[in-house]
């Protein structure tokens, strides 16, 4: 099974998946599930995105892409059905992802789903565990 390292492409606007040998970027998705997985904050990138104002590739999700949820790049079933919670990441106010008002340990594994949420005002990224 293939580790991956998931992140939002601010350009492009989906989910970039990324080989965590390799780093080489190997597919880009709307949806995305990964098993046992982790989230990651790099906490030099994201010094420098509170110094400099501008975006960089510090935060992502690491872990196993889950077949079972990932066919096709379609979501199988809303996302409400599973009833998952979502989770925040704001570099600029947060030092690690939040599930609500809470800090996720860097010590969690789990599922985590990624979608992009398309609105009248473009797409916008969603994270839930």
């Amino acid at each position: 099974m293939q580790k991956v390292r998931v992140y939002w492409n601010l350009h492009k606007k989906v989910w970039s998946v990324q080989d965590v040998k390799s780093s080489r970027v190997i597919a880009h998705r709307q949806f995305i599930t990964i098993r046992d997985a982790k989230f990651v904050v790099r906490k030099g990138g994201q010094k420098r995105v509170r110094e400099e104002g501008k975006k960089n590739v510090h935060a992502f999700a690491v872990g196993y892409v889950d077949d079972k949820y990932n066919v096709d790049n379609i979501r199988p079933r809303p996302i409400s059905d599973i009833d998952w919670q979502r989770v925040t990441y704001n570099p600029y106010q947060h030092d690690y992802f939040m599930l609500g008002e809470d800090a996720i340990s860097r010590d969690w594994i789990g599922t985590i789903h990624m979608e992009s949420l398309y609105h009248e005002h473009g797409v916008a990224s969603r994270v839930y565990v």
